[in-house]
This record gives C-alpha cells, structure tokens and sequence, in this order.
C-alpha cells in the first residue's frame, strides 16, 4: 500500500518539474524520453540479478552488490552529462541554472 503513495509522490514532482522547466522555457521531451529510457537501465540493471540468479544464491549478493556499484556509478555518469546539455540558446543547462540563480539574486 505504501508504494502508491510513493508513485504518487513521484508522479507530483516530475508534473511539478515538467511545469517548472516549460514556464522557465526550458523544456525538451527528447531529454525526458532520454531520462525515462535512462531509469529504466537503471531499473533493470538492479532488477537483472533478482530476476535471473535468484535470492537464493550464494552468488546473490557479490552481484547484486556490484549491479548497485554499477547503477550508482551509471546515474553519476547521467548527471554529469545532464549537466552539459545543450539549451536551445547555446547554453548548458548549468550555465542556465546559474544565470537564472544571479537574477534573483
């Protein structure tokens, strides 16, 4: 029962985000369908040794723990990438971040 709580949150802050970024004029859906594609690697990378190795296994957990290396070290690598993003005026994301940071300043 705590899950659909848990969806609901979830589906309340990326409505809020995708509302965000389209009043800053910021929105792309190739970068959300990109973002969806990446969670669900993610996904299935830490869902993978579950799946076809079994909890039962002596093997379980040397892998499972190195899918979660994996998986953390792969979202990492998202943000830094997500980082750089190209906005359609030639900025990067961070450097629209920033100058949006120091007008309200």
């Amino acid at each position: 029962m705590l899950w659909i709580l848990f969806v609901v949150v979830q589906a309340l802050v990326i409505i809020s985000g995708i509302r965000r970024e389209q009043s800053a004029g910021l929105w792309s859906w190739s970068k959300f369908i990109f973002s969806l594609g990446f969670a669900a690697l993610e996904v299935i990378i830490l869902i993978g040794p579950i799946r076809y190795i079994g909890v039962q296994s002596r093997w379980f957990m040397p892998v499972f723990s190195a899918s979660g290396v994996v998986a953390a070290l792969n979202f990492i690598w998202f943000i830094v990438v997500a980082r750089r993003w190209k906005l359609p005026d030639g900025r990067t994301s961070l450097q629209a971040y920033r100058d949006e940071h120091q007008k309200k300043s």
